[in-house]
């Protein structure tokens, strides 16, 4: 029994012996077997219009999953996935590992005849037992894509802004928006354009526009364009109103540019000392109010700019600090004023009384002294004669 242990034990090691090449083969065999995951056409790049004839490009976008490895290739055709038509190009056999995306680039030439819709189909095919395939469930796929085209030699180029009378330019061509706020020009397809729109736009009625962006994210007003097909370019602006202030005092004179539906406040001291000379002599500027499209009397005014403004900051001079001066000056004018009149008039009152006296003096006789009348002629009291003015001394003795 033992011996026939001993033999069924050598009969399994022979067997197991021989068996350990067809497992390697069968091992080895299991390894080359492809086994792909995923082999999808994420997506496809390229022009949404080309002009005919023209040379242009587009990428294709292909995601894969795979065990071990596996033999790939991309093809393009003309057509529908259920009409395709003829092959336009295919790549060359490649060998994907892992996982990952893989991008092609394929060189085309558009057809040279105008449509409205060229269709092209891609696949991303993989090899299994010899067999090209592909697949078309969303879970591992789908291995193909369809694109359209227009082949067209002109497309329209559509600036889109929020009001009319806006001057917009388009390489050499200038024009304003239309009352839709728009303008639209036919260009060559497959070129670069210039376009430009002001920075500023300021109408008459103090109003302006400024530039904010373009809808795609480009800041600048000036930008350049690849024209791929029929584009609309959306530029959006913001309002903004003109706020003018006036006063006599310089530093409230201002005026601005403030965003429509924006809160403005303005303030004022209610007393501030004036400028120059007038500061000098301690006079003030005394706050009386606002005027003009607002009014207030406070020295503080808050509104929402809904419209262009124009507000006036009125102030007066005080003149009280000089009012003593001016009245101490004034009496001390009018003194010396008064002492100068008084002056005149005594010097004018005194030749008159002169007169008066010489006139109404009484006079003598020279001879004996006794007083004597105008109209005589002989002194009554000597006898002496009274025609000559040396027998006469007129005024009192």
């Amino acid at each position: 029994m033992a011996r026939i242990a001993q033999l069924r034990t050598l009969g399994l090691l022979l067997i197991l012996l021989m068996a350990v090449p067809v497992l390697g083969t069968t091992l080895a065999a299991a390894q080359e077997t492809v086994n792909v995951g995923v082999l999808r056409v994420e997506r496809v790049e390229h022009p949404r219009q080309v002009a005919p004839s023209a040379q242009f490009s587009l990428v294709i976008d292909v995601e894969y999953a795979i065990r071990t490895n596996a033999t790939a290739k991309m093809a393009l055709v003309e057509g529908t996935l259920n009409n395709a038509g003829v092959e336009l190009w295919h790549s060359e056999d490649t060998v994907l590992t892992q996982g990952g995306d893989k991008l092609w680039t394929v060189n085309l030439t558009a057809p040279a005849t105008e449509q409205t819709d060229w269709i092209l189909t891609v696949f991303a095919y993989y090899l299994q037992d010899g067999k090209w395939q592909y697949f078309t469930d969303d879970s591992q796929g789908p291995g193909f894509a369809e694109i359209k085209m227009k082949v067209a030699r002109l497309a329209t180029l559509e600036i889109d802004l929020p009001v009319s009378g806006i001057t917009v330019q388009v390489d050499n061509v200038t024009a304003k928006t239309s009352a839709l706020g728009t303008f639209a020009l036919p260009l060559p397809v497959g070129e670069t354009h210039e376009v430009a729109v002001p920075k500023i736009q300021q109408f008459e009625n103090s109003t302006r526009l400024v530039f904010i962006s373009w809808q795609d994210g480009v800041n600048e007003t000036k930008r350049t364009i690849l024209l791929d097909g029929d584009t609309s370019l959306v530029g959006s602006y913001r309002t903004q109103y003109l706020l003018n202030v006036n006063s006599i005092v310089r530093d409230y004179a201002q005026s601005g540019w403030y965003d429509t539906g924006g809160n403005v406040s303005l303030h004022v001291q209610s007393s501030l000392p004036a400028a120059g000379v007038l500061g000098s002599l301690g006079l003030n500027y005394v706050f009386k109010g606002w005027s003009g499209d607002l009014a207030s009397s406070s020295t503080s005014l808050n509104f929402t700019m809904d419209r262009p403004t124009t507000v006036n900051a009125e102030f007066t001079l005080d003149y009280t600090p000089l009012a003593i001066p001016i009245i101490l000056l004034l009496g001390s004018v009018g003194g010396v004023v008064l002492a100068i009149l008084g002056s005149r008039r005594g010097s004018e009152l005194t030749s008159p009384q002169e007169e008066v006296s010489n006139q109404f003096a009484p006079s003598f006789c020279d001879g004996c002294g006794e007083p004597v009348e105008k109209d005589w002629t002989h002194c009554v009291h000597c006898g002496k004669k009274l025609s000559s003015s040396d027998s006469v001394e007129s005024g009192e003795r």
